[in-house]
């Protein structure tokens, strides 16, 4: 491996880095703003059918958000390239098979 491919390497591997903490803080303060956002929303005496849009906004912001962290993470982390061992037992087929011989 040449030095310029293992620099190349290195880096890539110090900025994947960056992003996992990078979603690792942001998941923090999101986690921190639903948390004081679903408190609000129990104090407030509002009923269930009643709940003001812009309520309804910043929640779907914030779940917005929650997913695309997840996806970054899931990138950064290299989940989405894992391919799931199949566990399944061999299924044998057997042609020609006549019923009433068994």
């Amino acid at each position: 491996m040449t030095k310029k491919t293992k620099d190349i390497k290195d880096l890539k591997k110090e900025i994947n880095q960056k992003h996992i903490n990078f979603y690792d803080k942001t998941l923090s303060v999101l986690e921190f703003m639903l948390d004081e956002y679903s408190k609000e929303l129990a104090r407030a005496d509002i009923e269930f059918l009643e709940i003001p849009k812009n309520s309804i906004a910043s929640l779907d912001f914030l779940i917005s958000s929650i997913g695309k962290v997840q996806k970054g993470q899931r990138l950064a982390l290299g989940l989405d390239l894992e391919v799931p061992d199949n566990n399944e037992p061999e299924i044998n087929i057997v042609e020609g098979l006549n019923e009433s011989k068994i």
